[in-house]
């Protein structure tokens, strides 16, 4: 590079050598291994978090089962049949002997207090409800875990890649100046400095990769090896968020609280089971007895019918149907509570993370149009004071090191401001 050779041969001056590392250090890039795969999306994440998820098909599974059963709850008891020897002679055990002497068949069916079948039959559909609730607040629990992860592995996957960029300029100024320290034209101070940064900035690197590696083992609860894969440059656009009035309505019908409600709903039809127990409980019987033999005249025996009703009387209620509807009603009242808690809970999470997604907004709007111009004009100026003998080379550092944090600060506040944009959107059930 025919540049480079003349300003290097014009080592004797310092301010030269200077120009040389910050133009060859601006458009020097070191790009980082690129793992093997395609970018891995959010969108793509997303997709293979929600096909992986086996807690998913568990729920929906079990709702499925809850509908069977709801009907099943519904039908009467089975039933029962009976058969008795009944009025057998014990000397020769003859069903001819005794006109009494029957063979029995008998059908019993019981029929449950009031309108208790009924009521078990919504109550387990209100289950059934419940565990539908709760997948689909499994599903955007899961979305809103991936986006946070995946938001915080790009995070650390572009800090390393910045820092990476950053690092050949600073390689590039502790060679100058050992170089110039060598030939008596820098003082040791300055090489001692520019050692010293390029050892912090190998220690930060060396904590970004961890950072990013956790990260990484994070995202792979859900995603597995794809967890691996190389990330896109640039976030990703998330749906537009509702206007927080709006999402405020839409807590109410959230699936977080909706598994809630139809908890309470169930409590509530427990009770009027509880209520129930306090009808008669019927059994209805019909009995069919053969005899044989004759009678006296020469006749036939005939065979008897028979019916029977029978009546189960509640009529020690104290120590039974009493504890157990003011059991019903107490889980009833704590279930609403729980309700009441959860609500207030996401109202105050709406909150703050509004507020948060708010004032981030702001930050990065102004990292975005000044701080990071700034930075750069400093880091500019810098060079041409130094190059001018009007600053020292301290301040020169200071203004590398500074450019380079308000990047990475940068990069900070857009990924908090992404993730507190997903959270919200879970909040509004998205």
């Amino acid at each position: 590079m025919n540049t480079f050779n003349i300003l290097w041969r014009e080592l004797q001056n310092k301010k030269f050598s200077l120009i040389l590392f910050v133009a060859t250090g601006i458009f020097a890039t070191n790009l980082m291994a690129e793992q093997s795969g395609a970018e891995l999306s959010l969108l793509e994440a997303e997709a293979i978090a929600l096909k992986a998820d086996p807690m998913l098909n568990l729920l929906d599974a079990n709702a499925e089962a809850l509908d069977e059963a709801a009907i099943a709850d519904g039908q009467l008891p089975d039933p029962k049949m009976q058969f008795t020897m009944f009025n057998f002679p014990t000397d020769t055990f003859s069903r001819t002997q005794e006109p009494i002497t029957q063979l029995r068949f008998g059908l019993q069916q019981a029929i449950p207090r009031g309108d208790t079948l009924e009521l078990k039959s919504k109550r387990t559909s209100l289950k059934a409800s419940s565990m539908r609730a709760k997948n689909d607040d499994a599903e955007l629990k899961l979305r809103s875990n991936v986006r946070k992860y995946w938001f915080e592995t790009w995070y650390w996957v572009q800090a390393e890649r910045t820092l990476n960029k950053d690092m050949s300029l600073f390689r590039q100024l502790v060679d100058i100046t050992e170089s110039q320290y060598a030939a008596g034209k820098q003082n040791q101070q300055d090489v001692i400095r520019a050692e010293l940064e390029f050892g912090l900035l190998e220690d930060r690197l060396t904590h970004i990769k961890q950072q990013q590696e956790a990260a990484r083992a994070n995202l792979s609860q859900w995603l597995g090896a794809d967890s691996l894969r190389d990330l896109p440059a640039e976030l990703p656009e998330l749906p537009a968020l509702p206007s927080r009035a709006e999402i405020q309505s839409r807590i109410a019908t959230h699936p977080a609280l909706r598994v809630l409600s139809a908890k309470i709903d169930m409590n509530r039809k427990s009770v009027a089971i509880a209520r129930e127990a306090y009808k008669p409980a019927w059994t209805l019987g019909l009995n069919y007895g053969i005899r044989d033999g004759q009678n006296p005249d020469g006749s036939d025996r005939a065979d008897f019918l028979a019916a029977s009703i029978g009546l189960d009387l509640p009529l020690f209620t104290d120590k039974r149907q009493d504890r157990r509807l003011a059991a019903a009603q107490k889980l009833a009242s704590a279930a609403q509570l729980q309700l009441d808690d959860k609500y207030a809970a996401m109202q105050s999470k709406l909150e703050r993370d509004h507020a948060a997604w708010t004032r981030l907004s702001q930050r990065l709007a102004r990292y975005e149009k000044t701080l990071i111009g700034q930075a750069v004009a400093n880091s500019e100026a810098s060079l041409l004071a130094y190059q001018n003998d009007t600053t020292d080379f301290a301040t020169l550092m200071r203004a590398k090191i500074t450019e380079l944090n308000t990047n990475l600060k940068a990069l900070r506040i857009h990924t908090d401001y992404a993730k507190a944009h997903a959270r919200l959107l879970y909040l509004a059930g998205e």
